[in-house]
């Protein structure tokens, strides 16, 4: 990482406090959005100078997701967020396995809504049942792509919030660091 790219290193920032009670509306819990990007540290730079973004420390650990048909697909995955928000800039690094959730856009772009439900496996069922289709699950998330408008969502449980809480902190960059790459 270049030494200009500005991140917190330990901000000791907490979740702002407008996510600590959730709205009836699945939208109005959106609290970040995911973007990918081909690689972290020039991203990270480039939007950090040019959108004045300050980033949390990035990070680096296994995504433990599941297909529908119960394949595994646990990848290790480069992620950094912003400091600000809600909603707040989740870039992912795009991973070079085809069958990964993070593999396309291969040249970065829009992945992911992300948003916060108090029972999220309810919301998941509820999204299904609209036609919206089962892309992965994980501990307490799960994403959905809806055929109609494209759009992916990430339904992460309320309880999700202490994750994030550990990002913004720096908590996952110390203790998930980017490793070299080959």
């Amino acid at each position: 990482m270049r030494a200009s790219t500005p991140f917190a290193a330990d901000t000791g920032s907490d979740v702002d406090p407008r996510l600590e009670t959730l709205a009836a509306s699945a939208f109005d819990n959106v609290y970040h959005v995911g973007h990918l990007v081909p690689d972290l540290a020039p991203a990270m730079h480039a939007l950090g100078i040019g959108m004045h973004i300050t980033w949390a420390p990035p990070f680096e650990m296994h995504s433990g997701f599941s297909r529908p048909d119960g394949s595994v697909d646990d990848q290790a995955v480069r992620i950094a967020f912003s400091t600000s928000g809600p909603p707040y800039l989740e870039l992912i690094e795009v991973v070079g396995a085809t069958d990964s959730i993070f593999a396309e856009p291969r040249l970065g772009g829009m992945h992911h809504v992300g948003y916060y439900a108090q029972r999220w496996r309810d919301d998941v069922a509820r999204l299904q049942d609209d036609g919206w289709e089962l892309e992965r699950t994980g501990s307490g998330v799960a994403f959905l792509r809806d055929p109609r408008s494209g759009l992916r969502v990430e339904v992460v449980s309320v309880k999700g919030r202490d994750f994030l809480t550990r990002i913004l902190s720096g908590d996952m960059g110390s203790q998930y660091p980017l490793t070299e790459r080959p």
